[in-house]
């Protein structure tokens, strides 16, 4: 039986990043019948039992060496792993995971990364070292292609396909489950809008400004739900956002996990978010998105589905925040079904990194 290792933010408690895992799992055994798959985990025991997947702890350097050893192939990704604005240790540790597949003779696929950004001279440095010694790579947009190849990486050269989210089922996620915790938060009939905020730098203005934003919306009839996707420095960004409202508010509970998380997303009418994932589960059910942009990922995936850029994070103005949720609202039944049809093109391209990665698989392993 072929077997894999699966290295990435696994294990996190966020939610954006274990549906990711899902996603390429399921995409993985449907491109490779009788597929084995070891995820390198901070928490083993909850992926293991959240994936059905063999999970190793990550920073287990015999186990990691063990598992490598065993496997036939090392996947890298997918998410936003080669960049270093929230530090070196990302880099280092990524990078470090593939010179040891490496080491081993084992070939090795970045499976639909999001390159960048990367701003100091060591991590372009390392990046560009590191990653030009990959046997394959696909990238999930074209923005982290054209950055790959600013780094200096060139081999392979690099395929565009799309985040592994995009290629699941949506006709397989639970939207009862979703109708149902919704109710369970006080949820009655009338539209709800989703909202997913994060901490970002030391910025506290925007907080007040979706709050704002959030307390016209429950005055114009909507309710308004806080989603946060990361646990805790999204609980804490979204109670805040929550003190600062005037009006009521539904809050999804940190302790939902992925699948809830989803489900919920599946029975929204508006989704207004800083996390890229929160926005692309919207994506998925055809629901109008607005985002909130700290990093470049954010406007790529908008660019995918032809939408505007997100507003800015930094400076956010009240005012063209809230122009742009009343277009989007008076414009949603147009959006939703040309939504339905980017996000439908879209699960063709994240589907074909599994089949690349089969392809890789097949002459590693001849019958995979």
């Amino acid at each position: 039986m072929p077997r894999v290792v699966i290295s990435g933010y696994y294990g996190f408690a966020n939610s954006g990043d274990e549906v990711l895992l899902q996603a390429m799992l399921s995409a993985l055994h449907e491109a490779v019948p009788g597929l084995e798959a070891t995820v390198l985990s901070r928490d083993p025991e909850r992926t293991a039992r959240e994936t059905g997947a063999e999970s190793v702890r990550r920073n287990s350097l015999p186990a990691v060496l063990r598992t490598i050893r065993e496997a036939d192939l090392l996947i890298s990704g997918g998410g936003s792993l080669l960049q270093d604005v929230t530090g070196p240790k990302s880099i280092i540790y990524y990078l470090g995971i593939v010179l040891l597949a490496k080491m081993m003779g084992k070939p090795v696929f970045f499976y639909a990364q999001g390159f960048g950004p990367v701003r100091t001279a060591f991590g372009k440095l390392a990046v560009r070292l590191v990653a030009n010694r990959v046997d394959l790579i696909t990238v999930r947009d074209p923005g982290s292609l054209a950055e790959m190849r600013a780094l200096g990486v060139t081999r392979p050269p690099g395929e565009v396909t799309a985040d592994p989210v995009l290629g699941l089922d949506p006709g397989l996620v639970d939207r009862a489950r979703g109708k149902e915790i919704l109710s369970f938060l006080g949820a009655g009939e009338g539209p709800v809008a989703g909202i997913a905020v994060r901490p970002w730098k030391s910025l506290t203005g925007y907080r007040e400004v979706v709050a704002r934003a959030a307390d016209e919306l429950v005055r114009q009839g909507w309710q308004v739900l806080l989603v946060p996707m990361h646990r805790p420095g999204d609980f804490e960004c979204c109670r805040d956002v929550a003190a600062r409202m005037r009006e009521g508010v539904l809050f999804l509970e940190p302790g939902a996990d992925f699948k809830d998380v989803l489900a919920v997303a599946a029975n929204l009418d508006l989704a207004l978010g800083m996390r890229l994932h929160f926005l692309i589960f919207a994506a998925l059910f055809g629901v109008p998105v607005i985002g909130l942009t700290y990093d470049p990922k954010v406007n790529r995936f908008l660019q995918s589905l032809g939408l505007p850029p997100g507003l800015d994070v930094d400076g956010l103005d009240g005012g063209e925040l809230r122009r742009r949720i009343s277009d989007v609202i008076a414009g949603r039944r147009e959006l939703r079904a040309s939504l339905l049809v980017q996000a439908g093109a879209l699960r063709q391209e994240a589907l074909r990194s599994a089949q690349l990665a089969a392809g890789l698989l097949a002459r590693r392993v001849p019958g995979a």
